[in-house]
């Protein structure tokens, strides 16, 4: 029984991949020739550079490879290179970069999307990839009219290198833990120091076991427990990352190092280009997350995934560089605390307020009271109203709810307290980041990505939402 590679983590290490590139950035300033040359260093594609089109838009792909796979034990829980042969794009997305502002728009092209494939005719978007990157590039530009400028791959090997290369990382277990499927085994509570293969054990398992009570249980929570142990593994991932950096500025090159051979580029991909995508995932609230909006349909006998062209129309525009409304003023980091926000549910959907009133709380913000009811339920569109002087407060918040929502003056004085009101509508699905506290929010193929945390239910055992936010 192999263990198939979870979409959502590949998403996930390409971001691990970028927060390297950060560290690598700040290791090696300065040494402008050293980094350049090490960019220069990546295999290349074969990709005819006339396909590469001005726009800003870089092209990420998380491969499935198993060429990394050289033991028996390795082989039991991943599978083989042999049998699994060659790769497969786990995760495309497009990453638009804003030069004026810095920012980053990521959105997410769902493997299964039933596309014209140049040459080839209709098939998943996978398909494209299987043909190799050129062909993949071409099916995005012809099919959605989205110019892409850069490609770049990573895949499962860059991971376990990754944390190699720092060594171990800390992570807190509150029981002893097992995967028999991924490998994982951990055999004490506490903090364990995991080493690169213990590591992809852990964020691979989909079916996380807790010795509790005597008894083995399974995680209530299931994909959702995966998710938050991922996401609590990355957070823990970037801390040690960038505290090697500030404390071992060698361990900045050397780290990106580790991880070179396991990363591919189209051959005009260089250190500016690099740098541009480091600073937009560094800086707060500088990427938001988007999946294209898609509906489920069997084509040809398939089941696959088809666009849902007017819900997808605004964000394919922005990915164009036509109408980014987050393009016309940057992000001003705020303190998450010092943003004092009421919740208004006004989008009809039970219990909503509530679940976004504590995700809020879980990612430091000052939220005053408990959730209401808006003035009315049929709010389309979120509102982050501001009071004067809060602006950048609710700048910042926006950047927070995964693309959804807009910026709005408040007439009169703002609820005792509180210098925003966040009236949610139809278009919130969750928020960009996730917090260890943060309730479940679960995440469809027709809306945009989103994070939380499950809860358990019926059982003793322990799952993600114990967890602490980062290490240990």
């Amino acid at each position: 029984m192999k263990l198939l590679s979870p979409r959502a983590f590949l998403h996930r290490f390409v971001t691990a991949f970028i927060i390297a590139a950060v560290v690598m950035s700040v290791g090696i300033a300065g040494a402008y020739s050293e980094a350049a040359k090490k960019i220069s260093s990546i295999s290349k594609v074969e990709i005819d550079p006339s396909v590469l089109k001005s726009g800003g838009n870089v092209l990420l792909v998380g491969s499935d490879s198993r060429a990394f796979v050289n033991s028996a034990a390795a082989a039991s829980h991943f599978g083989s290179a042999q049998e699994l042969a060659g790769q497969r794009s786990d995760t495309i997305m497009v990453a638009h970069i804003d030069d004026k502002t810095g920012t980053a728009l990521l959105v997410s092209f769902p493997r299964d999307l039933w596309v014209s494939i140049p040459g080839m005719g209709s098939a998943k978007i996978n398909a494209a990839f299987n043909a190799g990157p050129q062909r993949l590039i071409e099916t995005i530009e012809s099919d959605f009219d989205v110019p892409i400028s850069h490609y770049l791959q990573v895949d499962f090997e860059g991971f376990r290198n990754m944390v190699n290369a720092l060594g171990t990382i800390p992570i807190y277990f509150p029981a002893p833990a097992r995967d028999t499927k991924s490998g994982l085994a951990i055999s004490t509570a506490g903090c364990q120091n995991l080493t690169g293969d213990q590591a992809l054990a852990f964020v691979r398992s989909r079916y996380y076991e807790s010795f509790v009570d005597g008894q083995w249980h399974s995680d209530p929570t299931s994909d959702l427990g995966r998710i938050q142990r991922q996401q609590y593994f990355l957070r823990t991932l970037a801390q040690q990352t960038l505290h090697a950096a500030a404390n071992r500025p060698w361990k900045a090159s050397a780290l990106f190092d580790s991880i070179l051979k396991n990363v591919q580029r189209d051959p005009q991909f260089g250190l500016s280009s690099l740098r541009a995508l480091a600073y937009a995932f560094h800086r707060p609230g500088g990427v938001e997350t988007q999946t294209l909006p898609v509906n489920r349909q069997f084509e040809q006998g398939q089941d696959a995934l088809v666009l849902d062209d007017a819900k997808a129309a605004p964000l394919l525009a922005r990915l164009r560089g036509i109408g980014n409304p987050s393009s016309t003023k940057p992000v001003v980091a705020v303190d998450p605390a010092t943003i004092h926000v009421v919740v208004q549910n006004g989008s009809g959907r039970s219990g909503l307020g509530a679940r976004a009133h504590d995700a809020l709380g879980g990612l430091g913000f000052a939220v005053v009271g408990a959730a209401t009811n808006a003035d009315r339920s049929d709010y389309a569109v979120t509102e982050v109203r501001y009071a004067s002087g809060a602006e950048d407060k609710a700048n910042f918040l926006l950047s927070e709810l995964g693309g959804a929502g807009k910026v709005v003056k408040l007439n009169g004085k703002a609820p005792s307290g509180a210098d925003i009101v966040l009236v949610l509508g139809t278009d919130y699905n969750g928020l960009t980041r996730s917090s260890a506290t943060a309730p479940a929010s679960g995440s469809s193929a027709t809306g945009s990505n989103t994070t939380g945390s499950g809860s358990a239910s019926g059982s003793s055992a322990t799952s993600a939402t114990s967890l602490p936010a980062e290490g240990c």
